[in-house]
């Protein structure tokens, strides 16, 4: 059984993956498996198997598309004591695994373990909360969780999986929030998490002040964290995330980046659209349950 299962689901990149598998082995570390979820509609990822394999141990397994979908599936593939999400497109720092290895061992009583993200600058990419450690809670999840960057002990997803409607390749248009959803369902369960920046992960920079990003990314991400504020009941920390858009909106547009300031608007749209149907579902949901029969 080895130390950590690392599920990652891919499709289209191929670059990005073999930059991934190759800072692997640089971890010097090799208790670990690669559970690469091929959701590609060719055979794209042969080339890769034959170049890592040896290097890196490698399972390859076919998922349909949407990433909560095919993470759900490697993680019935897993067999690791400790679980990882990495995207096909970000990169562990050299000796990242040991050190997160060692990190459950002297904390036993946490269950999820959170490190930074940076890209290929230096500059923050994921989570941008104030404190560069903490404990998880509700009102930090949205600033100190990033898929990539997250690492479960295995007991705490028995029982607690992704939600295939939210996240990368749903049909709901729940572009994100996966991650979010399933930290705060495993906190739910009463296990304890911690944020620590002191190690990082590598993943390029994508939020809304980063001009690589499309209106459509950042509606559908934005309606991605309203819906998951409505599933776990967070009013207040909806209203405060969408004042945070407005305002940042404002604040960038006065000084002369009115891209910049579209995208920050279009993502507190998303996060209205988000709560809105979260509500809309409920309240159809009672009207069906309480409908009276016809005399």
């Amino acid at each position: 059984m080895p130390r950590f299962s690392l599920i990652v689901a891919t499709m289209s990149r191929t670059n990005e993956l073999k930059r991934f598998l190759e800072s692997l082995t640089q971890q010097d570390f090799s208790d670990y498996e690669v559970i690469l979820v091929d959701q590609n509609d060719d055979d794209r990822l042969q080339g890769i198997m034959d170049e890592f394999a040896g290097r890196v141990p490698l399972l390859r397994i076919s998922s349909p598309k949407g990433a909560s979908r095919a993470r759900n599936n490697g993680l019935r593939a897993a067999s690791g004591d400790l679980i990882a999400f990495p995207d096909d497109d970000c990169w562990y720092s050299p000796g990242l695994l040991p050190k997160v290895g060692q990190w459950f061992r002297d904390h036993p009583k946490y269950s999820i373990f959170a490190v930074g993200a940076l890209d290929e600058d230096g500059v923050p990419s994921g989570n941008r909360w104030f404190q560069s450690s903490c404990d998880l809670l509700p009102i930090n999840v949205f600033r100190t969780t990033f898929c990539s960057s997250l690492f479960f002990r295995w007991e705490a997803l028995y029982g607690n999986a992704f939600d295939e409607a939210i996240g990368p390749g749903s049909s709901t248009g729940f572009g994100c929030g996966d991650e979010t959803d399933l930290v705060l369902k495993v906190l739910n369960s009463r296990f304890r998490g911690r944020f620590d920046r002191t190690w990082c992960i590598g993943h390029p920079r994508r939020d809304m002040l980063y001009d690589g990003v499309s209106r459509s990314r950042a509606f559908t991400y934005g309606s991605g964290m309203g819906y998951v504020l409505w599933k776990h009941s967070l009013l207040f920390l909806w209203i405060g995330l969408l004042t945070y858009d407005v305002l940042r909106g404002l604040l960038v547009f006065s000084r002369g980046r009115p891209s910049a300031a579209s995208l920050c608007f279009v993502h507190a749209s998303g996060l209205l659209r988000g709560f809105a149907a979260g509500v809309s579902a409920r309240a159809r949901l009672h009207g069906e349950v309480n409908v009276e029969a016809p005399e």
